[in-house]
């Protein structure tokens, strides 16, 4: 039996498959892995997902090819973000000979003539994290005008970008028809960025659900993954939670926050524990916020620095508990040998403290940054997990295969006996079946009668149930129809009612206006009565003073002008002379009555009484 050989390689470039293929199928298939450890990258690796986009907006015409002069442009634009001394725009114009580059021949100028300024090989991925993010973000800048354009959007243009930093860190490129290349992610990361994305919003995370809709699609495009995202996972969600949550799984991708939260570092130079913010990042440990809990001044140098690098020489060890001193205690070895004693709030945060920063202390000289080793260690299991299931599946094809042949062929031996066994039978039973028939048929046509009998009676039954729901149904409809008409006439005499009530509720106001008016005029009549009644009061009393004074003028002129008398004589006028007096009216006040002191009919006939008689006895 001849084959031939065939060498499979993947994306990754991290293994090889070497597969034999016979005549009858694939037999046999081994993954020889070349080392788990990926190849050291540049910055020009780093950023070349994400130069893709910018590259892609450049290219109008979709060609996969864009003008120099345009690359020009974005080459200076680059050399000026890496504060790069020379003029690197210049030397694109003699790269090549041909007036448009493809990507992959940008890509190259770009790695070798701009960016390997600050990078020579060797560079760790602390020294590369600054120019990282300003190059993502600069590109960008440059291809967001087509990345933004979707229908019904949910995240943010800040929450859009982070997940664009996410999506180029962990995505591939892969070739296209045509020789055009596309920058996709694996349904692996994707689930990976989802899963997270839906525990940071507080929810369960359903991976058969994920895994029956990433099924249908097969390239998840940057469009793709935010419509993705948009459309499962984001509906129903107010904007500020999306927010934090892109924010959380943003520091988690392209940060590198292996561990944050609240931790106790002792003092160096006493027995002090402060509790502060703390990350763990993999080149350094870092406060962030940096803010110490006593109000004391002094103690705002306790703490040290607040960046505490890490090397790979830096150790950690746990402290075990002990009586009388603080519970979860573990330590901090710097390379310097400076050690620095931290404390968790309880035993697991210890343990997730411990296991961050072992993890950072291993990863802390890596050009690659931490997710994007483990997204190339979950594609490389992925790519075995493919290959073994292949494999397996090519395996049981052949034997399947081999196990089908002898099943027909036995099946056919037992068909074939079984056909003979059968005739035999059939002859032998024939008779019986026939009795059998005859008695199954007189027994069949006994219960079709019965069930004939049956079935007219339940005909007769539901005739007459029908005509009794039919009777009901008319009496209810009737009964409705009746209420209905009461109801509209009560509607109508509530109508009624209720346009009496305003028309006697406007003339109760009507009349209270009146009455209000009434009362009004009364007071005001009133007002007027009783100062009419003052001046009538004042007049009188004005007339009574007046004749008052004129009858004692003429008095006092008539005594003028008699002889003197022989003896004194009462001032006093007679009832004659005095004429008559006018009665004293309601309003005579007291005090005219003092001053004028008039006097009743009997006193006035007996004063002149007296006087006449003391008049006769004179004369006499």
């Amino acid at each position: 039996m001849r084959g031939f050989i065939i060498q499979v390689k993947y994306e990754t470039n991290q293994r090889v498959a070497w597969c034999f293929l016979t005549r009858a199928g694939l037999q046999h298939c081994t993954i020889l892995t070349r080392s788990r450890r990926p190849v050291m990258a540049t910055l020009g690796q780093l950023v070349a997902n994400s130069l893709w986009f910018a590259f892609d907006a450049l290219d109008h015409q979709k060609t996969g090819a864009v003008p120099k002069s345009q690359l020009k442009v974005l080459t200076q634009n680059v050399g000026v973000l890496l504060k790069v001394e020379r003029r690197v725009e210049n030397c694109i114009a003699e790269y090549l000979s041909s007036q448009h580059l493809t990507f992959e021949q940008y890509l190259y100028f770009l790695t070798h003539e701009v960016l390997a300024e600050v990078d020579d090989g060797s560079t760790s991925y602390e020294g590369l994290k600054e120019h990282h993010d300003a190059l993502d973000h600069t590109f960008w800048l440059l291809g967001r005008h087509t990345l933004l354009q979707r229908h019904f959007p949910l995240f943010s243009e800040d929450a859009v970008f982070k997940l664009f930093r996410i999506f180029c860190l962990l995505a591939d490129k892969s070739s296209e028809r045509k020789g055009l290349i596309q920058v996709t992610l694996n349904t692996g990361e994707v689930r990976e960025v989802t899963r997270q994305l839906v525990i940071s919003l507080g929810r369960e995370w359903d991976a058969r659900d994920f895994n029956q809709l990433a099924a249908v699609i097969s390239h998840f495009t940057f469009p793709v993954f935010i419509t993705f995202l948009e459309g499962r996972y984001a509906q129903d969600t107010e904007s500020t939670a999306l927010d934090n949550a892109v924010n959380e799984i943003y520091g988690n991708f392209v940060d590198q926050i292996l561990k944050h939260g609240k931790v106790y570092q002792r003092a160096w130079w006493a027995p002090i524990w402060v509790k502060r913010d703390m990350e763990v990042r993999p080149w350094a440990l870092i406060a962030p916020s940096h803010k110490v809990s006593p109000k004391s001044a002094a103690l705002s140098v306790v703490l040290g620095r607040a960046y505490v690098p890490l090397t790979s020489a830096a150790t950690v060890h746990n402290i075990p508990d002990e009586p009388g001193a603080r519970h979860c205690r573990f330590t901090l070895c710097l390379q310097s040998n400076k050690l620095v004693q931290l404390a968790a709030t309880d035993h697991r945060s210890k343990s997730e403290w411990l296991r961050a920063l072992d993890i950072a202390i291993h990863h802390s000289e890596e050009q690659l940054p931490y997710h994007a080793l483990l997204s190339a260690t979950r594609k490389h299991e992925h790519a075995e997990e493919e290959a073994k299931e292949t494999a397996e599946r090519i395996r049981r094809d052949s034997q399947a295969d081999i196990i089908e042949n002898t099943q027909a062929e036995l099946m056919a031996e037992k068909m074939a006996r079984a056909e003979a066994e059968a005739a035999a039978r059939e002859e032998a039973a024939a008779r019986q079946t026939e009795e059998k028939r005859v008695l199954e048929l007189q027994t069949l046509r006994i219960q079709l009668e019965t069930l004939l009998e049956e079935e007219t009676q339940a005909k007769r039954d539901e005739e007459i149930v029908r005509n009794l729901q039919a009777r009901v149904l008319r009496e209810e409809w009737e009964r409705r129809e009746e209420l209905e008409l009461l109801q509209e006439e009560q509607r109508r005499v509530l109508e009624e009612e209720t346009k009496k009530r305003q028309e006697f509720e406007r003339q109760q106001e009507e009349k209270d206006a009146q009455l209000r008016e009434a009362e009004k005029r009364l007071r005001k009549l009133e007002s007027e009565r009783l100062r009419l009644d003052h001046e009538l009061r004042c007049t009188r009393e004005k007339i009574v003073m007046s004749e008052r004074g004129k009858e004692l003028i003429e008095a006092r002129m008539k005594v003028k002008e008699r002889s003197p008398p022989v003896r004194t004589y009462s001032l006093r006028p007679v009832k004659k002379e005095r004429g008559n007096i006018p009665k004293r009216s309601s309003s005579f006040n007291t005090q005219a009555a003092r001053l004028f002191k008039f006097r009743s009919k009997n006193e006035e006939s007996n004063e002149n009484g007296s006087e006449h008689n003391n008049g006769t006895v004179e004369s006499n």
